[in-house]
């Protein structure tokens, strides 16, 4: 029976249709939205963005206009009966906000903000559990499309070597947003998101997430990143004993020239298996390249919420913490300057090895927060360096501390 038929018949056997919330109206909203409208047994109830513009877009998107409900504050979240809360504002503060209030009303969480699931993971994961809810990542980013690689690899008992995507984006660490403002309008996009895939803030983020889950780690810090095409892959992410660029196994990492698609170096080392994976065109062994050459952001959100309800399963939330994605200065910076956002003026996100980031500051954590003392172009910004605002995103840092110290 397929995904869909169970969902329908889950929602039939309940007697009622899933109700849905979501926080972020912008570019990966708006497909959410177009989406919904064309799911069945699912409503689109609240919509939720401080833009009165991207709302009344967002409502011109869904037919069933007399159940929607546009609000410019989280708050109205509180004043819906939701099954699903799906958090796509890209902004590690404001999903934080939206988890406290989620998971504490035993709500599920969909994070199309992977940028949140790569500062706190691993405390929403453990919110969630305490709630007896789920908080996942949605289907579309490319570390849940990688997973399914994963999942795959694993249940036809091969060994994943390595895992990651590919990068089509050039690749520019001191970017802004006023660089790349000219391509993001004739792209429809935000400069900043531009800004966070060309200056790699968002590559990192995401394969520090796909590790934190999959409880790999980084080869070396910052990745390899090498130029590759799919036939070539499993002869670079392979051990260097075996002629590749890995000191190390079970490590995430990204490439140029397959985007945008994911990828698993998987290896066996069975002569049968491999004459089987030759005979079947797969290349020359004993290490197999599994690709898939295409994400659809999104447009694949209604998976996700098919998943959650009829498997109560997360698709992919922290269960380890192996990479932090620590902030770097774009420019000399200053005494008292605002960091501003992920993709901005200021900051870069660099995934390292969680040892040898003791000390340091995460990428999501450092938005908008001040800093108290000069900071050199190129370097990583302290932790000590920043004065935090007590907010959602710190508490949830802390307590995610505390999990770690603990273990």
């Amino acid at each position: 029976m397929s995904l869909l038929d169970r969902y329908s018949t889950f929602v039939s056997d309940r007697g009622k249709n899933t109700k849905v919330g979501l926080i972020g109206a912008g570019q990966m909203g708006q497909g959410i939205v177009a989406q919904l409208n064309k799911m069945n047994f699912t409503d689109l109830v609240l919509v939720v963005d401080k833009n009165e513009e991207k709302l009344q877009h967002a409502k011109s998107r869904y037919n069933n206009n007399s159940k929607l409900t546009l609000s410019s504050n989280i708050e109205a979240l509180d004043e819906h009966d939701l099954d699903i809360v799906i958090e796509a504002t890209g902004t590690p503060s404001s999903g934080a906000d939206v988890a406290s209030k989620v998971l504490n009303r035993k709500i599920h969480l969909i994070l199309l903000n992977v940028e949140t699931e790569a500062t706190i993971g691993l405390a929403l994961n453990e919110e969630a559990k305490k709630n007896n809810c789920i908080v996942t990542v949605g289907d579309g980013d490319e570390p849940v499309a990688a997973v399914e690689l994963y999942n795959f690899a694993k249940e036809i008992s091969m060994d994943v070597i390595a895992i990651g995507k590919g990068k089509n984006n050039p690749f520019n660490k001191y970017a802004t947003p006023k660089d790349l403002e000219e391509e993001a309008h004739k792209k429809n996009m935000n400069p900043n998101m531009l800004t966070s895939f060309v200056d790699g803030s968002k590559t990192m983020i995401e394969m520090a997430a796909l590790g934190n889950y999959l409880d790999f780690n980084l080869d070396i810090d910052g990745m390899h990143g090498p130029d590759s095409d799919y036939k070539s892959l499993n002869s670079i992410f392979i051990p260097e004993s075996s002629g590749g660029l890995l000191k190390n196994i079970n490590i995430v990492d990204f490439a140029f020239g397959v985007a945008p698609g994911v990828f698993a170096i998987v290896y066996s080392e069975d002569d049968y298996v491999n004459y089987e994976m030759e005979y079947l065109k797969m290349g020359k062994g004993p290490y197999w390249t599994l690709y898939r050459p295409y994400h659809l952001t999104s447009l694949e959100i209604p998976r996700t919420i098919m998943k959650l309800m009829v498997d109560k399963e997360t698709q992919l939330s922290a269960t380890s913490w192996n990479i932090e994605v620590v902030a770097h200065a774009k420019t000399d910076l200053k005494t008292g300057t605002n960091l501003g956002s992920i993709g901005g003026d200021y900051i870069f996100g660099k995934a390292m090895k969680v040892k040898n980031s003791k000390g340091l500051a995460p990428l999501g954590l450092s938005e908008n927060n001040i800093l108290n003392q000069d900071i050199k172009k190129g370097d990583p910004i302290q932790i000590n360096s920043l004065d935090l605002a007590d907010n959602h995103l710190y508490k949830y840092w802390l307590m995610q501390n505390s999990l770690l110290n603990h273990d």
